[in-house]
């Protein structure tokens, strides 16, 4: 299975600076990133934008990206209150299988918690019930980890676990490294640039569902509004092909969201063939 990880720029949102809007723009890549089953997100530099103001925006959508990502009965513990935040009542849930909305989960249930204190048997976890599960082993507390739920009695006891059969959310990174050390670190077999200065993707299709299907660890990565992406990505580990994934747009510019959206639709099409 094809582990695709997305690259964004930090300066996604230079566009604007009312915060409601920043806040509306992340929630679309949250909710493309949930839809389409990506793993890792990871927020690069880039080197055209102002290098303050790209460090402050990266911090932006790092924190609402894993604020959507964290179930709902978690996030008052894992996000005391901010400005950054201020405006997160306009995003959508994103129903993915790590946000359950029951409160009374089963054995064999798999859940995030919330890890609360702990002692020298274990730690107390907040995995969304009316108390908290115990978990025996001794983790880092004010931490989000996945679990297993082994016992259901007077005690309820989890095992840090997490299904590997189902989508379970996204990993967000953000180093502020630049384009070549963010992949490099991500070590890909393949690297998919999107611009639309490349080859329209129905005339390169069979080259890179070719490609596509050789690899394991895919790299896509879109530029920022103002620029496209650097040229300062290729390597000899792995392949590259640019394309361009909105052939013949009707407007003038596509938004960097949009071009998530359009380019993630049609590799999950790639993907599923």
């Amino acid at each position: 299975m094809q582990n695709i990880n997305l690259f964004i720029p930090n300066s996604f949102l230079a566009e604007t600076n009312d915060l409601k809007i920043k806040t509306y723009k992340v929630g679309i890549i949250s909710r493309a990133l949930a839809v389409f089953r990506i793993k890792n997100v990871i927020i690069y530099k880039d080197n055209s934008f102002n290098d303050e103001k790209g460090i402050k925006d990266a911090k932006f959508i790092e924190t609402v990206l894993n604020y959507m990502n964290t179930p709902q009965y978690l996030r008052k513990r894992a996000f005391p209150i901010q400005s950054d935040l201020r405006h997160v009542g306009i995003l959508p849930p994103l129903r993915t299988p790590h946000h359950p909305t029951d409160n009374s989960p089963q054995k064999g249930d798999y859940r995030q918690g919330f890890t609360v204190k702990r002692n020298n048997k274990g730690t107390f976890v907040d995995i969304g019930m009316d108390k908290l599960a115990f978990c025996k082993e001794q983790l880092s507390v004010n931490k989000i980890f996945s679990f297993k739920v082994t016992k259901i009695a007077k005690e309820i006891i989890v095992t840090p676990d997490e299904p590997d059969d189902i989508y379970w959310g996204y990993k967000t990174i953000n180093k502020n490294d630049g384009l070549k050390k963010s992949l490099n670190k991500f070590d890909p077999n393949l690297v998919v640039i999107t611009t639309r200065y490349a080859e329209t993707i129905n005339s390169i299709f069979d080259e890179l569902r070719y490609k596509i299907n050789k690899s394991n660890n895919i790299a896509i990565v879109v530029g920022g509004p103002y620029s496209s992406v650097e040229n300062d990505y290729s390597d000899f580990k792995w392949e590259s092909i640019e394309i361009n994934t909105i052939p013949e747009q009707g407007t003038q510019t596509v938004r960097t969201e949009e071009a998530v959206v359009a380019t993630l639709s049609l590799f999950n099409i790639l993907l599923t063939d």
